[in-house]
């Protein structure tokens, strides 16, 4: 395939130049082209509403996404990163114990019903968080982790930054009203997705309907676990500040979504919300492949390498999502950064980016564009002598211009 580009090397840096010698770097590929389709968007009763189809990175639904809200118990997530992301650096084990102190046995609210001295492992803390949301259990692990809960607290905003949480801010370990302990329902979203693409070992902790500590069973506090909607996780929160709220995930078939809803007046209705988002979300979109993984859609030019260019592929199979029944206008794209400087393996990282746009279903920040990274669908060495010889001449022969410009 002819870009119809040429090349320009200046100093170490490599860029490629439209023709007419502007910096030009978006080569189109391909167009899908149907009728225009309006989304149609879902009015929730929720003051606070997000939700993403995963599968595509399309947001379905945004109201007040951003701002930053008191989260309840929804929190607890931030506060199982840090333990999940402990255990992965091993840092921490599943059967790792220890004593739980007064200041977390006295904790009100939800508990698991930690006595203070009692010796509990590192496992049944993290169920005694997911599915008996105990405030308890959260001191409990936070004082074990960082000596104290504010110093907990602390590492939890570090982390946050660290892992793209833009509008949130930690006080505790439990989501207990406290003042400037808040987060964005984006931020919710993204913690939980997360959750379940670093930790997919311990998701399944989610899905547990009851857990017993010290003969005291209780029942996950997810009201759509079990109902046949698909609904694998993940929290649920309120405070009287807060109001009613979830951040929930649910898959068939291929396609997952995760939703954040807050500040619901009770119970029932946030029942009611969680399930007719879960339920439109799946009924009225429709996720379409337009690119197999590993085929071959385009090539991009080496550096020094045995052959002049390569091909360039996905990982993964690309989907767009659509209305159902309506079709939508999308178009492909391929942005080169640069060369594919040899040697390089097969599967390496190419300096290149699909770009899908998608005018149904913009991405979080209101943008209809998704991007995607390449990789190199062969390994190339590097070239012999002759090869290194033409681009010194190319480096020679530019740089000569480059000074003769400047007369």
């Amino acid at each position: 395939m002819s870009l119809g580009l040429d090349i320009m090397i200046t100093s170490k840096k490599v860029y490629f130049t439209h023709f007419l010698k502007t910096n030009c770097y978006l080569v189109f590929i391909w167009i899908f082209v149907f009728t225009p389709a309006k989304i149609y968007g879902f009015d929730t009763i929720s003051k606070s509403a997000y939700a993403i189809d995963n599968l595509t990175g399309s947001v379905l639904l945004k109201k007040n996404a951003t701002e930053s809200l008191p989260p309840a118990s929804m929190s607890k997530l931030m506060t199982l990163y840090m333990v999940f992301d402990a255990l992965k650096n091993e840092r921490l084990s599943l059967s790792d114990k220890f004593r739980v102190s007064k200041k977390a046995s006295q904790k009100g609210g939800s508990k698991m019903f930690l006595k203070e001295g009692e010796i509990v492992s590192v496992e049944n803390i993290i169920r005694g968080i997911i599915v008996q949301s105990g405030n308890d259990a959260c001191i409990a692990i936070a004082e074990a982790m960082s000596g104290t809960e504010e110093e907990f607290a602390n590492e939890m905003n570090i982390k946050a930054k660290k892992i793209g949480l833009q509008n949130s801010n930690f006080v505790n370990s439990t989501g207990w009203p406290e003042d400037n302990h808040t987060m964005s329902a984006i931020d919710l979203a993204t913690l939980a997705t997360l959750i379940r693409e670093e930790f997919s070992e311990y998701y399944s902790y989610f899905s547990e309907d009851l857990f017993t500590w010290d003969n005291i069973t209780q029942k996950n506090r997810n009201p759509l676990l079990g109902k046949g909607l698909g609904v694998d996780g993940l929290k649920t929160g309120h405070t009287s500040e807060a109001g009613y709220g979830m951040v929930g995930s649910a898959k068939r078939g291929n396609r997952r979504i995760t939703f954040v809803i807050s500040g619901l007046s009770s119970a029932q209705s946030r029942t009611q919300e969680a399930t007719k988002i879960t339920e439109w979300a799946f009924r009225d979109f429709n996720a379409v492949k337009i690119l197999d993984k590993h085929k071959q859609i385009g090539s991009i030019p080496t550096w020094i390498g045995k052959k002049s260019k390569v091909g360039l592929i996905t990982n993964k199979d690309i989907f767009i999502l659509t209305k159902n029944g309506e079709p939508v206008e999308s178009e492909a794209k391929i942005l080169y950064k640069s060369f594919m400087e040899a040697p390089f393996k097969k599967n390496a990282k190419a300096p290149a980016e699909l770009i899908i746009t998608n005018q149904l279903t913009p991405n979080r920040n209101g943008d209809p564009t998704i991007s995607f990274p390449l990789y190199t669908n062969e390994q190339i060495p590097e070239g012999n002598f002759l090869t290194r010889f033409k681009a010194a001449s190319v480096i020679l022969k530019n740089y000569a211009l480059n000074f003769l410009r400047l007369d």
